[in-house]
């Protein structure tokens, strides 16, 4: 019986994303990004180097439910009414800078004396950035909430919304003889009726039927139900937004903003995240399959290659700039924004791809600008990581030299504003009265529960509260864990006290921990998990008990410490 191929493709995906988990690990350890590790383990194994793994569409679908499933992550990030407060002139911005972009990389080409169609599909490639690269690493450095994270989400998602128009544009290029100009008009008017459709749609669902099944009693007491239909829910915004040939990214963000305003939404982003990573590193690693290494190293595509990304990268740079601070943006903000959209995203091969097919470019033209495309990609990491320096040294420079007058005080977010507070885990009776003597002596305290109720009167009595478990890093680092002054754990179960203190730990080694401990045979593993202080429920009941006793029977009072040992040494 002949193997069915469906395991020959598991078997190639299970070598791809275990080697570009390994690469990943290798160039972290030295202070690259993973990213790159994941773009290099594609290369490495695609076609054109060791040739280990066959075809990257065998498996383009599932790499790209990653994209989908960090795009509703962000989403559940971001409610309404947090988006309405820049998405605007982020949109403005978004459109200016494609379009400007578009046109001015058509006209460097041009001047270079290639055909305008081929100018134009240059363009076209280099406008837009990657939005899964740059919002995973804006993620992971906890700067997505910045001016500069949201005005770079803003554009970004408004660059995927155009993706449309610019494969409508594509089209017609590819027609030659302007015959398919009069369906141009159709097209874009069925990509705007599909939008209103998805966003309608989408909204419908989102404001009157999800908040509905997450808040069930059902559904806050099984937490898989929650997550499985959290998935569904991206899966399906996303399928819906491709069915309209709209990006699935755009309709996963979309469906993860109407969930945001869900009390359990931030749970919701943690439990997928094990996903979302799985999915994400075999997107990145399918992406670096597509290099075609013996092409870009002939001296003719190698040349094409670096102009076009030398002057794509300067000019992309330089209006993005430009059209973010045009529309509002801080001069130093719009700088570091403009650094993180610099390279030019998946869709490059997407836009590259239907030109080849329709014979606007030729085949080394092609493998020129996916090359730029790549190593653009591999940068982005950098770019992303250094722009706040390099616009603030810009920004002097710029100062001395007398083109701007003084340097503005650096961006704040509003995570800078948390600082040496107490994390207190559980807000059952044990968790309130530590929650409130920590507020008498002057301690900000930040509740973390899985119940929504508790949640919710915890937030009444003037707590800071997050909905979510404690034992995830996500969460922790969400309650800007790696600034707390201290972790309270008042649940009972010593496992899960044990997990969320490992994990605090790990965010914050120099926190006091204190553990409520159910069972004196835990308190030393609790202890070697991380914590400080373990408060052993059976010790002390019976301390208090025997105190109590004694006080009674001889008027005598002999409290003494109900810790359970000694405090850990530092």
């Amino acid at each position: 019986m002949p193997e069915f191929s469906g395991w020959n493709i598991l078997g190639e995906v299970l070598l791809l994303v275990g080697s570009a988990v390994a690469m990943g690990v290798v160039l972290e350890a030295v202070g690259i990004s993973a990213i790159i590790g994941y773009l290099l383990a594609g290369v490495l194994l695609g076609p054109s180097v060791l040739d280990l793994v066959g075809d990257s569409s065998n498996f383009t679908l599932i790499a790209e439910l990653g994209v989908a499933l960090l795009l509703f992550s962000i989403g559940l990030e971001m409610t309404p009414t947090r988006l309405r407060g820049f998405g605007f002139r982020g949109a403005i911005a978004g459109v200016l800078q494609v379009s400007l972009t578009i046109l001015a990389a058509a006209g460097v080409a041009l001047l270079f004396g290639l055909d305008g169609r081929v100018a134009l599909t240059l363009g076209c490639m280099v406008a837009l950035s990657s939005t899964a690269v740059v919002a995973r690493l804006l993620t992971d450095r906890g700067e997505l909430e910045s001016n500069r994270g949201r005005s770079t989400l803003a554009v970004l998602l408004t660059q995927d919304g155009s993706l449309v128009p610019v494969l409508i544009l594509i089209g017609l290029l590819g027609g030659g003889d302007g015959e398919n100009a009069t369906g141009v008009g159709g097209q874009i008017a069925n990509a705007t009726v599909g939008l209103l459709i998805m966003i309608a749609s989408i909204s419908v669902v989102g404001i009157f039927i999800l908040p509905r099944v997450f808040d069930s009693m059902i559904l806050r007491r099984n937490r898989d139900f929650a997550i499985v239909t959290a998935i569904i829910t991206c899966l399906s915004a996303a399928w819906g937004s491709h069915s309209l040939g709209l990006s699935p990214a755009l309709g996963a963000f979309v469906a993860g903003v109407l969930l945001a305003r869900v009390s359990i939404s931030r749970q919701i982003r943690a439990d997928t995240g094990a996903l979302r990573a799985v999915f994400l590193t075999l997107f990145f690693a399918s992406v670096g399959m597509l290099a075609n290494v013996r092409e870009l190293i002939q001296p003719e595509i190698l040349k094409s290659m670096i102009a076009i990304l030398g002057v794509g990268l300067l000019l992309k740079v330089v209006i993005a700039w430009f059209a973010i601070r045009i529309t509002g943006g801080h001069r130093r903000v719009a700088l570091a924004s403009a650094l993180c959209l610099a390279q030019f995203g998946e869709f490059s091969f997407v836009i590259g791809t239907e030109a080849l097919q329709s014979g606007i470019i030729d085949a080394p033209m092609f493998q020129a600008a996916i090359g730029a495309s790549l190593v653009s990609l591999f940068a982005a990491p950098l770019l992303v990581a250094k722009a706040v320096p390099i616009s603030t040294a810009i920004e002097s420079l710029l100062v001395r030299l007398h083109v701007w007058k003084r340097i503005a005080p650096p961006e704040t977010t509003p995570r800078d504003e948390i600082s040496g507070h107490a994390i207190v885990v559980g807000y059952g009776p044990a968790g309130e009265e530590v929650a409130n003597t920590a507020a008498l002596a002057g301690i900000v305290p930040l509740v973390i529960d899985m119940n929504p109720r508790l949640v919710t009167a915890a937030r009444s009595a003037g707590y800071h509260a997050e909905h979510g478990d404690a034992a995830q890093q996500e969460i922790l680092a969400h309650a800007v864990a790696e600034r707390a002054a201290a972790l309270v754990m008042t649940l009972p179960e010593p496992q899960i006290a044990m997990a969320t203190i490992s994990q605090f730990r790990a965010l914050n080694a120099d926190a006091i921990i204190v553990a409520r401990g159910r069972y004196s045979r835990f308190v030393e593993a609790m202890r070697q998990a991380g914590a400080d202080h373990v408060i052993s429920e059976e010790t002390t009941a019976g301390t208090l008990l025997g105190a109590t006793l004694v006080s009674r029977m001889t008027g005598e009072s002999n409290l003494v410490s109900i810790e359970s040992t000694e405090p850990a040494e530092a």
